[in-house]
């Protein structure tokens, strides 16, 4: 896959560049609004090569005949590159290029659902699995701020077991992150829709937004807001897990016009719309 094509932008696009042609298609094509989401997670995938200046560079040489990773190609995933490593002593990072254990016990997944919030703020669930030779197990999962749908959380020595002479196989926590009806992340960014009436569009008016951890949020509206119009709160989106770096919320004014049928109430809008002209 070519990532520059994927997002439909030159090899010399700039990072503004970049992050509009991601955005554009993100919106176009997200699961959550009937995308496809094979597309989806392709354009997530370029995006968030492109998007960061030493991967890009990486992916670049790899795509103009050098490849510093041997035959390997650019990371197919986020998580090939950073996964969450639980075993003596905590968690920790590491790269994803593991040395692989070929006598060893399977390794086995499980799968927990988080709410859209406690991907947000982090969370700890604990998870019951039965191994092959039939034994209960319940882990506790650490899930880390900022952790997006389908990454994994490994845990060592918490797999198969079934072979009592070779190491226990590890234990794969897959991450699948729910829909939320009023919030949406994109790559790192938190999106919501702030409704209100033509008249608050009309004047202006002072709203507060609901964060997803709870927290409110001022947005003042000018007089004469058109609806589509967004507002930025930069560090109010997603905490990366890999990076650090925290996205931005978006606030989406999305204008509501009722249909008025009552004959007098019809009668004074006309009216106040006469004066409207009259003073426009």
């Amino acid at each position: 896959m070519d990532y520059y094509q994927t997002l439909g932008i030159k090899e010399d696009a700039d990072q503004d560049e970049i992050r509009a042609a991601y955005k554009k298609l993100a919106m176009k094509n997200h699961p959550d609004r009937g995308g496809d989401t094979k597309r989806f997670q392709e354009i997530s995938q370029a995006y968030d090569t492109l998007s960061d200046p030493q991967k890009k560079a990486q992916y670049d040489a790899q795509k103009n005949g050098f490849n510093p990773f041997g035959q390997r190609g650019p990371f197919e995933h986020v998580n090939e590159m950073f996964n969450f490593h639980f075993g003596a002593g905590g968690p920790h990072f590491s790269h994803g290029f593991r040395q692989q254990n070929l006598r060893r016990n399977k390794d086995l997944t499980i799968r927990v659902n988080i709410s859209l919030q406690q991907s947000y703020t982090g969370t700890q669930i604990e998870a019951r699995y039965t191994t092959p030779n039939g034994r209960n197990q319940t882990v506790v999962v650490d899930i880390p701020a900022g952790i997006s749908n389908g990454q994994t959380i490994r845990y060592q020595g918490l797999g198969d077991d079934s072979i009592s002479s070779l190491p226990k196989g590890s234990l794969n926590v897959q991450i699948f992150v729910e829909h939320d009806p009023n919030y949406e992340r994109i790559q790192n960014d938190l999106w919501t829709t702030l409704r209100i009436n033509i008249l608050e569009a009309m004047v202006g008016c002072q709203k507060e937004v609901t964060h997803l951890d709870g927290t409110s949020l001022p947005v003042r509206l000018r007089p004469g807001v058109t609806d589509g119009t967004e507002f930025a709160a930069n560090g109010k989106g997603f905490k990366d897990v890999n990076t650090g770096r925290v996205g931005t919320m978006f606030i989406k004014v999305k204008v509501d016009i009722p249909a008025v049928t009552e004959p007098g109430i019809r009668s004074e809008l006309e009216a106040l719309y006469a004066r409207i002209n009259k003073t426009s």
